[in-house]
């Protein structure tokens, strides 16, 4: 058995979470603690020419990082990584190795991108890198195009070959699969390598498996201190330094680690949670970017089976790399079932004419202010409509245009008074209906937000005077946002800002033609 060594890709991998944002100070703390945990090889951040400034671990060249590094370990290797096609750079825009901390440079790249990513390397190795071959998403790599890369990578002699889980989606038998296969054509002196994402929640039984296995040649095990990382997580890097010094008796120190999550990423990861989630396990059951689920799972108005059935019609040869169009035009598609609601607007019309209307929001002011919202229509006698739900106050309507929340209140309502989009499934015989694509809005986050279409079926009804109340805006504690646990749903911060902002813009453009008075406090009211 070869011996078996640490990589720490927080500052890189970890950069999904806060888009690199550590902030200089937070870098060099990192860096220098992972020294003094002595693990085996540290991974930097990225090469880029997207680089920003010197508060992300983000670099324009090799030598950009010797200024985070005052006392570099001798027992530590420093690496960087250059992504084709993400966050990458011409290497030969980069410093020779000999000017640099950084010893190597990790190369990732797609099927498509092969050839370049072995041009690169050859580049590198030249300037005296010790080069990392990376083949992003390694298990939907079938025998064929493997053998064929370890040929190049035979030529290369390159100082490591990784098997990359990209998806976190990877067996036990498509690891021993994967193994036998690199070992036994891979050149002896190259290193094997292993990158795991925790979607599956495998990343540690994989990457036990692999010491596991027996190689004469060398293997280094990725992680990230807390696990953090793209989509669900890495491997732990305290939870595979506790193990190797029990099992192996290696000399890593935890405390350092410990001081990292204690110092540096408990905040982040209160702003910005990364971990195990539905999400991301759908995406790996699918083999497909857990950026697609993320963006269905964000409208918050579609149930999980239709997400499941969303993500499987994802072509296969764009399920790796996330396409934003791609799950727009599906997502579009599925919403868009058109109706011609010409005489249902016109029937509606004539039922709210003359009528001021107020409409009522799921947010949780409708219990806290459930009285003066009650004084309010027994003094104005409006036209009560509720947003997808039905509230304990006594309403004339409910608007529904979210699949997910219809289910959820199904039995509950009389059809009669129901107005839904179009885009809804079910027996809306008894129900108004109208079209759904009519009704969308120029936000980008909040295009489909229930309550801004509903406030343009009443511009389309000609209603002049609507009063809110449960639009509350979001608030950073997701407990706070709406009046039944139900409804919960916790998202980002600066998510929650963005709809915010775009609730705000959208108020904004309603009001030039409705006359808009909020009786319980809203983030969308003008300050």
């Amino acid at each position: 058995m070869g011996e078996i060594k640490l990589l720490d890709c927080t500052l890189r991998d970890g950069g999904y979470i806060n888009n690199w944002k550590f902030g200089k100070e937070t870098i060099t703390g990192i860096l220098d603690r992972l020294s003094m945990a002595e693990i085996d090889l540290i991974e930097c951040g990225f090469i880029t020419e997207k680089t920003v400034n010197d508060n992300y671990s983000l670099f324009a060249d090799a030598d950009s990082v010797n200024e985070y590094i005052k006392q570099p370990s001798a027992k530590s290797m420093y690496v960087a990584m250059i992504a084709i096609g993400e966050k990458e750079i011409n290497p030969e825009l980069i410093c020779n190795a000999s000017d640099t901390i950084i010893d190597g440079i990790r190369i990732t790249f797609h099927p498509d991108e092969i050839k370049k990513a072995f041009e690169w390397a050859n580049i590198l190795k030249k300037k005296g890198y010790k080069v990392f071959v990376q083949p992003v998403g390694s298990a939907n790599y079938d025998d064929e195009l493997i053998l064929d890369i370890l040929k190049k990578v035979n030529q290369l002699k390159p100082f490591a070959f990784y098997i990359v889980d990209t998806l976190g989606a990877m067996s036990e038998n498509d690891m021993m699969h994967m193994l036998h296969i690199i070992d036994r054509n891979l050149d002896e002196n190259v290193k094997l390598g292993y990158h795991s994402h925790n979607n599956l929640q495998l990343a540690f039984a994989n990457a036990k498996r692999m010491m596991e296995f027996g190689t004469n040649r060398d293997v280094i095990i990725d992680c990230s201190v807390y696990g953090m990382g793209r989509g669900a997580g890495n491997l732990c890097t305290e939870l595979m330094v506790d193990y190797m010094k029990k099992r192996y008796n290696k000399k890593y120190d935890a405390v350092p680690i410990l001081e990292i999550v204690d110092n540096y990423l408990l905040p982040i990861y209160m702003q910005r949670k990364w971990g195990y989630s539905i999400e991301y396990f759908l995406a790996s059951s699918l083999d497909c970017h857990p950026n697609y689920v993320s963006f269905l799972m964000d409208k918050q108005n579609i149930p999980v089976r239709v997400i499941r059935n969303m993500l499987e019609q994802i072509p296969k040869e764009k399920r790796l790399r996330y396409d934003a169009k791609t799950i727009s035009d599906i997502y579009n598609k599925y919403q868009n079932n058109y109706v011609d609601d010409k005489e249902e607007i016109a029937r509606l019309r004539s039922e709210f004419k003359g009528k001021e209307v107020l409409i009522i929001g799921s947010g949780k002011s409708v219990k806290t202010k459930s009285e003066k919202i009650q004084k309010y229509i027994e003094k104005n006698k409006p036209k009560v409509i509720s947003i997808n739900f039905v509230p304990s106050l006594k309403t004339d309507m409910v608007f529904i245009a979210n699949q997910k929340r219809f289910e959820m209140i199904r039995e509950s309502l009389d059809m009669k008074n129901v107005i839904c989009t179009s885009n809804i499934k079910g027996d809306l015989s008894d129900g108004h209906v109208v079209n759904y694509s009519a009704l969308l809005n120029s936000g980008n986050i909040v295009s489909d937000s229930s309550g801004m279409m509903l406030l343009k079926l009443l511009k389309r009804l000609k209603v002049l005077k609507v009063a809110v109340a449960g639009m509350d805006g979001f608030k950073k504690n997701y407990l706070d946002n709406y009046c039944e646990k139900r409804f919960l749903h916790e998202e980002d911060n600066a998510t929650l800002r963005e709809k915010n902002r775009e609730m705000r813009e959208q108020f904004k453009l309603i009001k030039k033609e409705i006359s808009v008075e909020f009786i319980t406090p809203s983030k969308y009211c003008d300050k």
